[in-house]
């Protein structure tokens, strides 16, 4: 185990490491949020087939994670979003679909310890790979 504070929150996120069978590039921003007092960071990642995007914002606690999660799925719901529990996932968004640089995209949100975390994936068969993506980043998030 790790000894002396927690780990940074860049280092939750996927990196081109993650994807060791592809050429995957990587655009890393932090980001700086008045309004949060939160670490908050958030990484682009490219590959031939896909376009991914993933933030995550570290809370002081699961709970407190828990409660934005719980306003984002009200706001979702309202949209006419439907939520379904997904092997692993039990408290997530659903996904919701969205552009990432001008592309169709599917975006989803999920909570993994005291962190929420956002993942948005375009490219082929998004909608059906955006929980792969989404595995991925629970397993780096968590740890």
């Amino acid at each position: 185990g790790c000894s002396g504070g927690s780990t940074p929150p860049r280092e939750l996120l996927l990196s081109p490491d993650d994807f060791p069978d592809q050429v995957v590039t990587e655009t890393i921003q932090e980001i700086e949020d008045s309004n949060l007092s939160e670490a908050a960071v958030l990484v682009e990642l490219k590959g031939s087939e896909f376009a991914l995007l993933e933030s995550l914002v570290l809370f002081e606690s699961n709970e407190m994670a828990a409660k934005v999660l719980a306003e984002i799925k009200q706001d979702q719901l309202a949209q006419g979003v439907d939520v379904y529990p997904e092997n692993g996932f039990d408290d997530n968004s659903g996904i919701m679909a969205e552009a990432l640089n001008g592309e169709e995209g599917s975006t989803l949100f999920f909570v993994e310890g005291a962190a929420l975390v956002r993942v948005t994936l375009s490219g082929r068969n998004h909608a059906d790979r955006v929980w792969g993506f989404a595995r991925l980043a629970r397993e780096k998030s968590g740890n």
